[in-house]
């Protein structure tokens, strides 16, 4: 039988003690929380209590010290009482467990901490006196960028929907949660400039390639301060998303609704979004497979003489991980390279602004954001894709042209009724003259 951890009094007790917690965070609590269960292949429940038990049993030690003067046995009675860092203590085991399990699916040693932060907080919240675990050394300052290739890589070897997801989290920044949230008509909305579909099946068909889309909301992570995000995806992973769309479209026996999910998923009919664990998994086997990729490399430019045998280890050390995050991070190192900023930066990026950001500074400077973005295009576009940075000069040039062409046009209209009139006129008076002349 499947464990199911929302069935787990254990569980639900904890979260009702923190009633002020965001979504994101009782997400959190659930993944983290999941994955100690599994480490331990033990349900919270059993956990707890077998750790309860043993921290509240007292062994009741003999100690026999001989015999005195008289021959009697002198016996001492000794209480030996829990020790929560023996070597036979079922929560540090525990613990230990879910560590090793972490390592093992290749997690950070900042992500390791973090969940022992969590655990320990749900194990404290049951009375259970916790141990000695030292804090893995923090590997944040060792983080590899990936590079183009890198997606390159991972894209062409993916599915198509997670080949959209993973071009859409690398070129909008947008953190994996939120991007699992949005659905049909969220992107229509996102990308209306460049199309007039009302109907989603008339947008699925005809919108347009190279659409550039327009994300304006409050990251779920962060919701509970009111953190603004401005952000946007670019032309390939637009064309990539409608291409998984039109595929879905053609394969469901149902009709396709502006509430589906943007990444569905085939187990659910396309209806509800992919899983940030099945993601998480399958950026997991992509991770392995990049790696091993990487190391191939590595070992064709030292046979070909480009590297030296000695520099294998190091090499490898350089290669980055793929994740979720990771694409993350490459579109924040693309954005602080590209606009100079700090405002415009955290806005993109859904961070804290450095001065006090509202909605109406945003309404009126979108294009002003959305130039910083489009300078950083290139970086983002996989392909050799031309695409037209238009800045606020080029626009006005060209409103000017368009104006201008507005004015000539009802000029011309205004001409061309003259035309009709006096047409009219000729018309009538040649038809007075035939009635003259019979």
């Amino acid at each position: 039988m499947t464990y199911d951890i929302l069935q787990d009094i254990y569980f639900t007790n904890f979260l009702n003690s923190k009633p002020t917690l965001s979504n994101e965070s009782v997400k959190g609590y659930k993944r983290i929380l999941k994955k100690f269960s599994k480490a331990n292949n033990k349900t919270l429940t059993e956990i707890v209590t077998k750790c309860k038990t043993q921290q509240d049993r007292i062994i009741e030690k003999i100690i026999n010290h001989g015999t005195d003067e008289n021959g009697n046995q002198i016996i001492e009675k000794e209480l030996i009482r829990f020790d929560v860092n023996g070597p036979d203590s079922k929560v540090k085991q525990y613990i230990n467990k879910h560590i090793e399990y972490c390592i093992g699916k290749g997690n950070s040693n900042r992500t390791i901490n973090g969940n022992i932060i969590l655990i320990k907080a749900f194990l404290r919240f049951y009375n259970i006196t916790l141990p000695k675990i030292e804090t893995l050394e923090d590997d944040t300052k060792k983080w590899n960028l990936l590079t183009k290739e890198d997606f390159k890589y991972v894209i062409n070897d993916s599915t198509i929907t997670h080949s959209s997801l993973i071009k859409f989290l690398m070129s909008s920044g947008m953190r994996i949660s939120d991007a699992l949230s949005l659905s049909i008509g969220d992107f229509m909305k996102a990308t209306q400039e460049s199309h007039n579909c009302v109907d989603v099946d008339d947008f699925i068909d005809n919108a347009p390639a190279d659409m550039i889309g327009t994300w304006y909301f409050h990251p779920s992570k962060t919701i509970k301060f009111k953190i603004p995000c401005l952000t946007f995806n670019d032309p390939e992973s637009s064309n990539l998303i409608l291409q998984n769309l039109r595929k879905i479209k053609k394969h469901v026996s149902r009709s396709i609704s502006k509430s589906d999910a943007l990444f569905g998923s085939q187990k659910k009919n396309f209806k509800k979004g992919i899983t940030p664990g099945s993601v998480a998994v399958e950026f997991w086997r992509k991770n392995q497979k990049l790696h091993d990729y990487r190391v191939l490399q590595i070992n064709e430019k030292i046979q070909n003489g480009e590297l030296s045998s000695e520099d294998f280890d190091k090499e490898v050390a350089k290669i980055p991980k793929f994740h979720a995050h990771a694409c993350r991070k490459y579109f924040d190192t693309v954005i602080s390279r590209n606009c100079g900023d700090l405002r415009i930066c955290t806005l993109m990026e859904g961070h804290v602004s450095p001065v006090q950001t509202d909605s109406s500074y945003i309404k009126q400077d979108v294009d002003d954001v959305k130039e910083y973005y489009m300078s950083a295009i290139d970086d983002f576009s996989l392909e050799k894709t031309k695409v037209k940075v238009y800045t606020s000069e080029i626009r006005k040039e060209m409103e000017s042209k368009i104006s201008d062409l507005e004015t000539k046009n009802k000029e011309l209209e205004s001409k061309l009724n003259k035309v009709d009139e006096l047409e009219s006129v000729i018309s009538n008076m040649q038809d007075w003259l035939g009635d003259f002349e019979k």
